[in-house]
């Protein structure tokens, strides 16, 4: 490996600690532009091999169950220990009152949950009475935050005084509230169809991609025969763990490594049943795809949809200048579901 200059080691170091930054972020940490930035890190990639990755302390659960236990006299902590032996068991509290102990519990389904219940605390000895229920999303600061940054976003973009102005908000959204590294937004299916740059430059936006990969996933989305450009054609939902060896991004493998994305998530933008544009987040790493991930992209896809009325087709009102047009609006522009 190439020994790094400090350029190089400072990008290094702040991926190192947090590998969700955006590239914009690390251009305003280290001083440089984004383009510069996108740069050093293909460099970094293709030539030293550096990785970007996501890790999970465990898969998340698709069913978690809360249970009161009241046990038998004197049989309280037997029956706490043989419980929180179990593998579904994630925590067993001794409390007072009613209920003596309460049970927090982790399931793949709800089926799993309830054989648990029934063989390890209905059928079980030193167990006089219990209730369960289960939970159905759990709130902290955090979710918090997220649902005040949401409405923000519903303010913000409700004084958009421009189409442009309005797709780079969601761009930012992506990327600070999804925590998308790269995205793509567009305002209708133009840039699949348009003849040329000045029919569709002013309907998209996007962020952490480069124009030339927009340009040739535009001009190999008009062959109706490629599946990616055929799931933003159709408006479909499309989660894909790695681009890189999925399948259905082969016919533009060369685009996806050039670029170094892994995850890729693509949706339709609507206004009640009207289709309105697409949505596609990607990310530098592999992650797994979560209810909540889908709920809340799927959230900021319907409130765009919702601004888009107003707007209109205003995207087709006027002819973009030549900056616009070479970068895409500071290279911000827009990501093709490819």
């Amino acid at each position: 490996m190439s020994e790094l200059d400090p350029l190089d080691q400072r990008i290094f170091g702040l991926l190192a600690e947090n590998g969700r930054m955006s590239n914009l972020e690390l251009a305003g940490h280290v001083g440089v532009s984004e383009k510069t930035v996108r740069q050093r890190i293909r460099r970094l990639t293709e030539r030293d091999g550096m990785r970007i990755g996501a890790t999970l302390a465990r898969s998340a659960a698709r069913s978690r169950l809360i249970v009161l236990v009241r046990a038998e006299s004197g049989q309280r902590f037997a029956v706490a220990h043989r419980l929180s032996a179990l593998p579904e068991v994630d925590e067993v509290h001794m409390t007072t009152g009613n209920w003596e102990l309460i049970v927090m519990a982790s399931f793949n389904s709800d089926s799993d949950a309830l054989t648990f219940y029934v063989n390890h605390v209905e059928r079980a000895t030193g167990i006089d009475d219990s209730r369960s229920t289960h939970i159905v999303e759990t709130i902290s600061s955090k979710t918090g935050e997220s649902a005040a940054a949401f409405e923000q976003f519903e303010v913000r973009a409700s004084s958009a005084e421009s189409l442009p102005e309005l797709l780079d908000l969601v761009c930012d959204a992506a990327t600070e509230l999804l925590g998308a590294d790269r995205v793509h937004v567009s305002a209708d299916d133009s840039w699949l169809t348009g003849p040329d740059a000045h029919s569709w430059t002013k309907s998209m936006r996007w962020r952490g991609l480069s124009s030339r990969y927009v340009e040739e996933i535009r001009m190999m989305g008009r062959d109706s025969a490629l599946t990616v450009p055929n799931v933003v054609r159709h408006h479909q939902h499309l989660f894909v763990a790695d681009a890189q060896t999925d399948p259905l991004f082969e016919s533009i493998s060369h685009l996806v490594a050039s670029e170094g994305y892994h995850s890729w998530f693509g949706m339709p933008v609507r206004n009640g049943d009207t289709l309105r544009g697409t949505l596609c987040l990607y990310w530098n790493g592999i992650i797994t795809y979560r209810e909540d991930l889908g709920i809340r992209s799927q959230e900021l896809a319907d409130m765009l949809g919702k601004h888009l009325a107003r707007f209109g087709n205003e995207q087709t009102d006027a002819v973009p200048d030549e900056s616009e047009l070479t970068g895409a609006a500071h290279d911000r522009g827009a990501t093709p579901r490819a």
